[in-house]
């Protein structure tokens, strides 16, 4: 850490971010609360490309019930998305022990007792999941240390399954990134947190609890030296001189909690560029993988004959490929 950016650490940071003070998260739920925080694009810009995510299943007596699971958000417009694994666990069932790259796993038939839907835009959505790691490299269960959170990859790629053909989704914008920042052969690896210099204001979007979709701001402010992931943590890192030199009120209120549901929706940027998935929370600490780790596991820049782009980054509209099984494990693992 160096000198001149004045900052100062706390020790201690693993017990603090598993056992946070108990703050109430503001969630901003109405357009003029969005255009207020600054951010640049709308509240039916950031509904429209996220999904609520839901399964519907058989009770005992054979009759369905429905309960939310989650939420993801879209990255293609024809309609690829990114969620938690845990919110699809029971999708992967039959496939905990092996990853895919460029699969079709159904979510309406995979599981004889419960089938998967997404809603947007006032549609509701049959899923395939297209691209995940095992369960085993994915998640750890219902509670994960911040060590799980980053060295694990909790996150899939899925796709809408329209049923009108030529049917578009908006969705968001991915920002073009160094290639190779995180390193596939060693997801695992030990790493150091550090400060986010300067903490990044973000938006966190999705569907908290039984409510309507909602989107939480804050700011990150702790990040991990690998480029796998960022968390927003309740301590104050930064002093109050170095804030007001970046614009950032000296009593700004550190963390961002995440409640139940919120798992596999968007975190971004002012801009509305995504930053990372959401992960997890434990009161005010919000655990959130970066964009690098989702794109670099499960997308090529090399194109094989015969395949078209699954994206593109912006600005430069450079087109990224969905891996398949075919490459090799050095590059998948």
């Amino acid at each position: 850490m160096r000198r001149h950016d004045r900052l100062y650490f706390i020790f201690g940071l693993i017990p603090l971010l598993l056992f946070p003070s108990i703050a109430e998260t503001t969630y901003l739920t109405e357009p003029t609360q969005l255009a207020a925080e600054g951010a640049r694009f709308t509240w039916e810009d950031a509904r429209s490309k996220s999904v609520k995510i839901l399964m519907r299943y058989k009770d005992r007596d054979g009759s369905w019930k429905q309960s939310d699971m989650g939420s993801g958000f879209l990255i293609s417009s024809d309609g690829l998305f990114v969620t938690a694994y845990h919110v699809m666990k029971y999708c992967l069932k039959n496939n905990q022990a092996k990853s895919g790259f460029s699969v079709a796993v159904d979510c309406s038939t995979e599981h004889p007792v419960l089938e998967y839907r997404a809603q947007n835009r006032g549609g509701e959505f049959e899923i395939e999941l297209v691209s995940h790691l095992t369960k085993e490299e994915s998640t750890k269960g219902e509670v994960q240390t911040p060590d799980d959170t980053i060295k694990l990859r909790d996150f899939v790629i899925g796709r809408l399954k329209s049923v009108r053909p030529g049917v578009e989704f908006p969705h968001w914008d991915l920002k073009d990134f160094r290639r190779g920042m995180i390193d596939l052969t060693r997801p695992a690896a030990d790493f150091e947190f550090k400060p986010l210099v300067p903490p990044k204001k973000v938006f966190l979007a999705g569907y908290p609890g039984d409510r309507d979709f909602a989107i939480a701001p804050g700011f990150l402010n702790l990040a991990e030296d690998r480029h796998r992931g960022y968390f927003a943590a309740d301590i104050a890192l930064y002093e109050s001189q170095y804030l007001e030199s970046h614009g950032i009120p000296a009593n700004t209120q550190w963390g961002i909690a995440v409640e139940n549901h919120m798992s596999g929706g968007a975190v971004v940027d002012y801009a509305g560029n995504v930053v990372g998935v959401i992960i997890n929370g434990h009161a005010r600490s919000a655990g959130v993988l970066s964009i690098e780790n989702f794109l670099e596991t499960f997308f090529s820049r090399s194109a094989k004959p015969g395949t078209r782009p699954a994206v593109f980054l912006s600005p430069t509209r450079t087109p990224l490929y969905l891996r398949d099984s075919s490459e090799p494990a050095a590059h998948r693992h």
